[in-house]
């Protein structure tokens, strides 16, 4: 019964994913998803498929985004008579290794997963996530020390 169940979370977590992913990668991605684990396997794109341990930095690090974007959608999707749903998704200081161009689409990413969870992005480099859109953003003032009650 665990792997049947198991299982029959592939199709939607791969579905999710893979909405996420036409986003950033472009409408050819396809991604393969392993039965057991519910690892990513491979990213195929414009027919040539990659296996992820082959794939840069940069875009395991994106599939790595999309994949907690696809789980927390999944979770706690938004009700169908609009009001909220959703699971909170944190993220701290994460894509360091993307491209301008990706930074812009992986932030179209965040805006459309914004819809359906509530997507928390904390950083020290915003300039980063300037491309989320409607985002709501809170800076953080630096207090000073305190000193040593001794």
């Amino acid at each position: 019964h665990r792997d049947a169940a198991r299982r029959s979370y592939v199709a939607p977590f791969q579905q999710q994913l893979e909405g996420f992913a036409r986003i950033v990668f472009g409408p050819t991605v396809a991604i393969e998803v392993d039965h057991e684990s519910l690892e990513i396997v491979s990213r195929t794109m414009d027919g040539v498929t990659v296996p992820y341990d082959s794939l840069s930095s940069g875009a395991k690090e994106q599939l790595c985004v999309l994949a907690r974007l696809a789980c927390a959608a999944l979770v706690s999707p938004a009700s169908e008579d609009g009001g909220d749903g959703g699971v909170p998704v944190i993220f701290d200081d994460a894509l360091g290794y993307s491209d301008a161009g990706r930074l812009e689409r992986v932030g179209a990413a965040f805006s459309s997963a914004g819809h359906q969870s509530q997507v928390i992005v904390l950083t020290c480099v915003p300039e980063r996530y300037r491309n989320i859109g409607s985002a709501t953003v809170v800076h953080l003032e630096e207090r000073p020390a305190q000193p040593d009650a001794a």
